[in-house]
């Protein structure tokens, strides 16, 4: 009998909005059974200061400061989800840590998610899964997306060729056409909420915009979007990552739009990005599956159902998924294969030259055997 295995995905995601939490039983392939979801937004005063570390100069000792209070508001979260659930520690075989990522630079070899997965396992008392992107950058590849796996086999019952757009800071796409894990595809495609996000934080003070209305009642800037867009970075082919910083020059002259019109035009050009790197896949997908939080933006949503023709285009909620959840429990379902030795990054996701497993496993009392056996 197909052991399964009760793993718990955290994700604190380039939004930085606060961390997500997924329970799911798995075997690490093809059977997976979702179970809770839980949210715990970061405070106004700690998310000034994790933000400060992407866009100051801080000082190592501050980082690592910054690094233990994510990491025990995390076990925070573990704790309180295990008791209102009424779920027995001793239940959960490992809990899957991505951290926040602060640099990514896949071209120097640089990937850092900061996070202490040791005090982690020792606060919460189950082991830990962590450091899932530095073996892929250290064999060459782009660290990221490593969420396509988790799409393949969570969407493999859908009519092929069929994609999953997960739009968060930034949109990554995964692709297949086939029932071969090696035949998907799968790359970041170009900035996600970002962009929205930080505009809306220096120009009113709000986290985001709501449902994407104040996007919905600006007018497009069509020649300055359709001029940026013709930047070779809208234009690379995979595989290819990102993060946040990439976007933040090149978009700086949409900012001095009123604030409406420049969100507006910030959806018109996730959406053309969008359309321009279908040209990267062998065929046009059927559909478009859309989670990740900037499926509740309906200005984003309205411009790829206007632009991108001929694809249906559909959130997560609509087939019965939790579009807030699906990256969580994708590092629950890598943290199962990391721990049973199963690839989560692939030539056609990362660039990486063959099949690699990745993530390191941090045990909550080093006196135990952790051969798996």
């Amino acid at each position: 009998m197909t052991k399964l295995y009760k793993s718990i995905g955290l994700m604190s995601g380039t939004s930085m909005d606060g961390i997500d939490l997924a329970l799911i039983e798995s075997d690490g392939e093809k059977i997976i059974r979702r179970k809770n979801f839980a949210y715990s937004s970061y405070g106004k005063d700690f998310k000034t200061r994790l933000a400060a570390l992407i866009y100051n100069a801080p000082t190592l000792q501050e980082i690592k400061i910054i690094e233990n209070e994510l990491t025990l508001l995390h076990a925070e979260l573990v704790n309180k989800f295990l008791a209102e659930n009424k779920i027995d520690r001793k239940e959960i075989d490992l809990v899957a840590f991505h951290g926040h990522t602060i640099l990514h630079a896949p071209q120097q070899q640089l990937t850092w998610q900061i996070g202490n997965p040791a005090l982690l396992a020792a606060k919460i008392g189950i082991d830990v899964v962590a450091e899932f992107r530095t073996r892929d950058i250290a064999l060459g590849g782009q660290g990221a997306p490593l969420v396509p796996i988790y799409h393949f086999h969570l969407f493999h019952e859908e009519k092929k060729p069929v994609a999953v757009l997960n739009i968060g800071g930034i949109s990554n796409i995964t692709y297949f056409d086939s029932d071969d894990e090696a035949g998907m595809e799968a790359f970041d495609i170009c900035f996600g909420n970002a962009p929205f996000d930080d505009l809306v934080k220096e120009k009113l003070g709000c986290d985001f915009d709501k449902n994407g209305e104040l996007a919905k009642s600006g007018n497009v800037d069509f020649i300055l979007a359709d001029r940026i867009l013709q930047n070779e970075i809208f234009h690379r082919k995979p595989p290819k990552s990102f993060d946040r910083d990439n976007f933040f020059t090149l978009l700086s002259p949409i900012n001095s739009l009123k604030i409406e019109d420049a969100l507006a035009t910030f959806a018109y050009m996730h959406a053309k990005a969008i359309q321009i790197n279908f040209e990267f896949f062998r065929a046009r997908p059927r559909k478009i599956f859309i989670c990740g939080g900037g499926r509740k933006n309906l200005a984003i949503m309205d411009e790829m159902k206007k632009w991108i023709s001929g694809v249906e285009i559909k959130a997560a909620e609509e087939i019965g998924l939790n579009g807030d959840a699906i990256e969580a429990e994708a590092f629950a379902f890598l943290g199962i294969r990391s721990f049973l030795g199963l690839p989560i990054s692939f030539p056609s996701t990362t660039g990486i030259a063959l099949p690699t497993c990745g993530g390191v496993v941090y045990p909550s009392n080093a006196a135990r055997d952790f051969t798996g056996k």
